[in-house]
């Protein structure tokens, strides 16, 4: 009996829970996992650089960090992610088909940023990619057509989603943008309608207890983020540029990204034919943060994952359009997923176990290890260990630690 695309889906998740706690339970945390479990140890309405939503996440799937492990903690991704697989599958079953909704899952799960970064390590991604795709879901479903009163319950599931987004990650305000973007250019219908306007309580809401904590903390958050980006900054940083475009051509998977590009043609072109108004809604909620980090980048040092909530936003699009043109396309992406599963599990063997990796012969022991970034994930259990032993012969029970960095810190506090 062949399995429908329901089943199909079904499988995938399962598979992509195991295989992440095996990454979980295999890998050490890196330099952001070990300073977001602070979020979780201190609890509070906001914090300095992200709101807390990501801290709440780790409370609740560690039970207040009563299973205070790796594994346990990084659940707070795993499971969040799990569920982001099957919304993006009713997305792409919504737009077209089952089969179009598959599809779309398939390419989350060749996606480093959907997969790893937002799927199993712990970073406001986590809660972020749940939260928007579960309110450009409902969007979806009501903004690109004509406001109706049946559509009421799922224009504020909407705005209430988007508001739990932006409590995850300030990035979730481009989801707003570009609902209300789309609104005043394609669907102004939606401005003589009450309950549109009701729905905003929830985005300002979590706006709010963000602004009231940096009043409460000298604004630090914006501050911080205020010489981080800068939109009227006018000098060249090539290197940033670059590696902005890169980052995001290989978090988001090579292969997805050209055929977003491919895809973007078809529709120039009224090769790729769906509801105008829909392809819209998707081009208005995921253009916008990518042009603005890859603006950023010219001027400012950003990072790749920045804007790989907008990819994913697009996937079922792409499901779509491949569904249509692509044959057999199906079995290569299932290939492909275990294949990247296959390179996943090498990368852990790398890691702990050093395979493939040249000698390190620095004779400079102060310079041992230097620009290795497989170190941030390896190493601090056995250095805690042999630090521990040093500290109780010495009698040091309380020992302060200063460094100029916020990493190591997290990592040595950890």
């Amino acid at each position: 009996m062949e399995l429908t695309y329901k089943r199909r889906v079904y499988i995938l998740i399962l598979f992509s829970v195991f295989l992440k706690l095996f990454l979980g339970s295999n890998l050490e945390f890196g330099n952001d996992e070990v300073y977001y479990w602070l979020y979780a140890k201190y609890p509070d309405i906001s914090h300095f650089d992200h709101p807390p939503m990501v801290g709440f996440f780790i409370q609740l799937f560690t039970l207040n960090l009563t299973f205070d492990f790796e594994v346990f903690i990084r659940l707070a991704a795993i499971i969040p992610s799990a569920i982001s697989v099957y919304i993006i599958f009713l997305i792409g079953t919504f737009l077209k088909s089952e089969k179009a909704g598959f599809i779309a899952s398939l390419l989350y799960s060749i996606s480093i940023y959907g997969f790893i970064i937002a799927g199993t390590f712990i970073l406001p991604d986590a809660p972020l990619v749940l939260f928007w795709l579960l309110s450009f879901y409902f969007f979806l479903q009501t903004i690109p057509f004509n406001p109706n009163p049946k559509f009421t319950t799922k224009i504020l599931l909407a705005f209430l989603f988007a508001g739990l987004a932006i409590y995850s990650k300030y990035q979730a305000v481009y989801l707003l943008l570009g609902i209300v973007l789309f609104v005043f250019i394609k669907n102004r219908r939606w401005l003589r309608s009450r309950v549109f306007y009701i729905g905003f309580i929830f985005p300002v809401l979590a706006i709010g207890l963000i602004f009231y904590w940096n009043y409460s903390n000298d604004f630090i958050s914006y501050k911080f983020h205020g010489n981080r980006v800068s939109f009227f900054s006018f000098t060249l940083n090539k290197n940033s540029f670059i590696r902005e475009v890169l980052g995001q051509i290989l978090y988001n998977n090579p292969y997805n990204v050209i055929m977003l590009l491919v895809m973007f043609v078809a529709i120039k072109r009224k090769q790729f034919k769906i509801n105008t108004n829909i392809t819209n809604l998707f081009l208005f909620c995921a253009l916008p943060l990518i042009f603005t980090t890859i603006y950023l980048s010219i001027s400012r040092n950003t990072l790749p994952h920045w804007s790989g909530i907008a990819y994913l936003t697009l996937i079922p699009l792409l499901g779509v359009y491949l569904s249509e043109r692509k044959k057999r396309i199906v079995r290569k992406l299932e290939i492909g997923v275990l294949a990247f599963s296959f390179l996943l599990v090498t990368a852990v063997f790398v890691i702990n176990k050093g395979w493939f990796l040249p000698e390190d012969n620095e004779e400079q022991k102060e310079k041992l290890g230097r620009k290795n970034a497989l170190l941030d994930m390896y190493g601090w259990k056995q250095a805690s260990q042999k630090i521990s032993d040093i500290l109780k012969e010495e009698i040091l029970t309380h020992l302060g630690i200063i460094s100029n960095r916020w990493y190591p810190a997290a990592h040595i506090d950890y």
